[in-house]
């Protein structure tokens, strides 16, 4: 079973040209509504349904976007206020979140690892779209520091921590302890491109452990991934204490990256019949232990989730719109380079 998994994570590293060589294609996406609305001229983007905050996520997405879209002056200004401003003062990893007009905006010194992991990726390719060492150094030290903090084996499994701190519970009487995980970080296609660029680091194995951990992280009467999960000491998962046992928010973002990342048709079945009995009515979360939904619409960005995994490319690559909230007009934009990419 272990081969087979190593050679499905292979096959899935060869198989990602969403990339960072030269060659690749850059997927096109509607920068001018993003960076109007939600990047100041500083280089800090907002997070407009939580209070103007930023987080570590919301720059490692528009750095990716600016990429993207080939706007290397708005990429250069969104890293230098990421790295003056949320970079740590004891590794390479990035504090999660800035409140505007706090005492101290950057409270919690703890990091975040897709906000980490998405910053390396989009340093990779900015480094290889514009044929800067300086960047492809940066994403290098950055992502070493990913891969000695954040990646643990436990439970007989390469995992990716949440974050540095605060999300390994320790043993008892002598017995491994339970580790809590984010699913919506298996971000596969960034993962690719690490193990490209470094081999010897071991982000196969990560890959192929991963997609085992989604195989088997299934649950409710619709076989869906839960936002947030714990792995036992013993290797048993469940959903995390401490958090709704839903598919909302965060999980939306699991099928994003598995599609991205072209995992294995099995990763889709439960997500493709879940979405097709629901596209035009898609509730915004549906409560994995009850069945229960909530009772009002999911976003434009889990909608273009859900037309990715379909393969419906009038959902998957709609533009957002004024109305769109940060998050879910940034998950539009990112299902949409998917979809260009794929």
């Amino acid at each position: 079973m272990r081969a087979a998994l190593r050679l499905l994570a292979l096959m899935l590293v060869l198989s990602v040209s969403f990339g960072t060589g030269a060659g690749h294609a850059q997927a096109p996406v509607p920068w001018t509504d993003f960076k109007g609305r939600f990047l100041r001229d500083d280089g800090r983007v907002i997070d407009n349904g939580n209070d103007g905050v930023s987080h570590s996520e919301g720059q490692g997405f528009g750095m990716l976007l600016a990429v993207a879209a080939d706007y290397r002056r708005a990429f250069s200004r969104i890293w230098r206020w990421t790295r003056d401003h949320l970079r740590r003062k004891d590794d390479a990893l990035f504090s999660w979140r800035y409140v505007p007009g706090a005492e101290n905006p950057v409270s919690d010194p703890n990091d975040a690892a897709d906000g980490d992991i998405f910053i390396a990726w989009a340093l990779m390719r900015g480094a290889a779209r514009w044929q800067d060492p300086e960047l492809a150094a940066a994403a290098a030290e950055i992502r070493a520091a990913i891969r000695q903090k954040l990646v643990v084996e436990a439970s007989g499994r390469f995992l990716l921590l949440p974050g540095v701190e605060g999300f390994r519970v320790e043993g008892k009487d002598g017995k491994p302890g339970d580790v809590i995980v984010n699913p919506s970080y298996l971000i596969f296609p960034a993962f690719a491109d690490f193990h490209a660029a470094a081999p010897a680091e071991g982000w196969d194995r990560l890959i192929a452990d991963s997609l085992a951990l989604l195989r088997d992280a299934r649950f409710g009467r619709h076989g869906l991934p839960p936002d947030w999960l714990v792995v036992t000491g013993d290797g048993r998962l469940a959903p995390a204490p401490g958090w709704a046992p839903r598919f909302g928010y965060d999980a939306l973002r699991v099928p994003l990256y598995l599609a991205w990342g072209r995992g294995p048709a099995e990763q889709f079945d439960a997500l493709h019949a879940y979405f097709a009995a629901r596209i035009e009515n898609l509730p915004a979360w549906v409560d994995l232990a009850t069945g229960a939904t909530a009772d009002y619409q999911a976003g434009r960005g889990m909608r273009a989730v859900a037309g990715l995994v379909l393969g419906v490319r009038d959902v998957a690559a709609e533009v957002p719109r004024s109305e769109d909230d940060y998050y879910s007009a940034a998950i539009a934009l990112l299902a949409a380079a998917a979809w260009h990419d794929r």
